[in-house]
């Protein structure tokens, strides 16, 4: 239990962990540019929290998406119920979207004048 919540807390403050079966990794995004201003935009990094070597959860921005089936269910009520605490909205997906996630890089998020 007490690493689950080590797991947990790692993930949602976005700090690299490994500990034992659980990881949390941090992959850095490259940043692109505004194609209409020409100015470089920050992309953020995405977080993947792993049991083993399955993906339980990425979070990409202030979405987490946690796997419908997850690998460990009482780690990924546990992660729910704090990201729900702290206004982080969850989605449900299937792992397969989960390995999609993270596969690519996020989209640049423009922010609008």
């Amino acid at each position: 239990m007490i690493g689950e919540r080590r797991a947990v807390r790692a993930f949602l403050r976005a700090e690299v962990l490994l500990d034992g079966q659980y990881e949390v990794e941090l992959r850095e995004s490259q940043g692109t540019t505004d194609p209409r201003s020409g100015r470089p935009v920050a992309v953020p990094p995405l977080l993947i929290l792993w049991v083993k070597e399955r993906p339980l959860a990425v979070r990409v921005r202030s979405v987490v998406a946690i796997s419908r089936f997850p690998p460990s269910p009482r780690l990924a009520t546990l992660l729910e119920g704090e990201a729900l605490a702290g206004g982080l909205p969850i989605e449900r997906i299937p792992e397969a979207g989960l390995w999609r996630l993270f596969s690519r890089p996020p989209r640049p998020r423009l922010a609008l004048d």
